[in-house]
């Protein structure tokens, strides 16, 4: 299996769920051995910074990446799209403060590294076989690693909320089930929260077109949730997206119980740190992209 890259350039333009501007991103075909890189293109001088574990600066609300002379935050998102339609080397423009929220999820992102496609390059992928289990706890909230020869995560979360409440699910890279089961899933809040941020001048860019609200015994969303446990595949997605800063593929299980942008990120470091436990390899053993969601996770 080979190092890719987009096959054609994509351009789009949205809100920032932060600041409430208008921002346009150009995401460009790069070379192999790149990785995904950053660039604050509306600061005159800027130059691309990769992203890595090592460059994030925020885990506040989003992931935010140190770009030499400015930041780019929620990067999150289009990120996981990434990683999850195979893309492994890219240069993005981003002319803002941070990429655009579109409808809250990776979607469109998928929708526009599809049309705009994938090619091989001439370099080898590498991954990442680990051979021994990696765990971090953080309060309630851990994380953790198990040898596989899959990649898998299995997450679980817990709100104080008589709607929300716990919800599990089980994500399995292995039939191609990413676009339709994960992807989609949109960024979510409670109504008492998202009042709080507003009060304090944040989020100034959301609204029911960009994240799921919930209030009392549902969702202010008129067109209501695409998934019953749509909170939760929308935390694989938020932790696929943190993960893939890492640079690599890998192989393993990931569990994780109420984990956020901040553990994911320690996460993602520990595993890169971890050299004693993993060995980097070039043959994949399993398929290396897809999905498959099942409803009845095991062992959390």
């Amino acid at each position: 299996m080979f190092q890719t890259t987009l096959n054609n350039r994509i351009t789009f333009e949205g809100i920032g769920l932060h600041s409430g501007e208008t921002i346009q991103v150009v995401v460009n075909p790069s070379y192999s051995e790149t990785g995904v890189m950053f660039r604050r293109a509306d600061i005159q001088g800027s130059s691309y910074t990769k992203a890595s574990p090592y460059t994030v600066t925020s885990t506040q609300l989003a992931t935010s990446i140190n770009c030499g002379k400015g930041s780019i935050s929620t990067i999150e998102h289009l990120m996981g799209a990434l990683y999850g339609l195979g893309v492994d080397n890219a240069l993005v423009d981003v002319y803002g403060t941070e990429v655009p929220i579109l409808d809250g999820s990776a979607y469109p992102f998928v929708g526009m590294i599809r049309e705009a496609g994938v090619k091989e390059l001439n370099i080898k992928r590498k991954y990442l076989k680990f051979k021994k289990k990696i765990i971090i706890e953080k309060g309630d909230k851990w994380i953790e690693l198990i040898p596989s020869r899959f990649f898998k995560v299995t997450f679980g979360i817990s709100f104080d909320d008589n709607f929300v409440q716990e919800q599990k699910a089980y994500f399995n890279f292995s039939d191609g089930g990413f676009i339709e089961d994960v992807s989609k899933a949109r960024t979510f809040g409670f109504k008492k929260d998202v009042d709080a941020l507003h009060a304090m001048g944040l989020a100034k860019g959301g609204s029911l077109e960009n994240a799921v609200v919930v209030d009392g015994s549902g969702v202010l969303n008129p067109e209501g949730l695409r998934y019953t446990d749509e909170f939760v595949r929308h935390k694989i997605l938020d932790l696929l997206g943190d993960i893939s800063l890492i640079g690599y593929r890998f192989y393993g299980h990931v569990r994780a119980y109420k984990s956020g942008h901040m553990l994911n990120n320690i996460f993602a470091r520990t595993l890169l740190e971890s050299t004693n436990c993993y060995s980097i390899i070039e043959q994949p053993e399993t398929p290396a992209f897809g999905s498959l969601l099942e409803l009845k996770p095991q062992g959390i």
